[in-house]
């Protein structure tokens, strides 16, 4: 009969494996939480060059409403283009469609 007092004992090959294993696995987290802290980095940095250039777009936007004003086109149109206001009221045009046929 055995004795069931006595122990098992480990064999040094099961114990390297194991160890072994235990390393990779640590070593798999380890690799991990370096690439998520990598890939906050990043987003953190396109949410910065985001946010310029939507400070950036807002500040055109003000400018081409500030310059699309009819005050400000006013003296550039008389001036450099030398339109003028038409003193006649425009004339209403009705045009048949055999006209356009035509």
């Amino acid at each position: 009969m055995k004795n069931p007092a006595r122990k098992k004992r480990i064999s040094l090959f099961n114990l390297m494996v194991v160890l072994f294993i235990m390393a990779a696995i640590i070593v798999f987290f380890v690799n991990n939480i370096i690439l998520v802290n990598q890939l906050v980095m990043s987003n953190s940095d396109m949410q910065n060059e985001i946010s310029k250039y939507v400070v950036q777009n807002r500040a055109l936007q003000a400018e081409i409403e500030r310059l699309s004003n009819f005050d400000n086109i006013k003296p550039v149109a008389i001036d450099k283009l030398k339109l003028e206001f038409s003193h006649n009221r425009p004339k209403k045009i009705t045009v048949q469609k055999s006209d356009l046929e035509n």
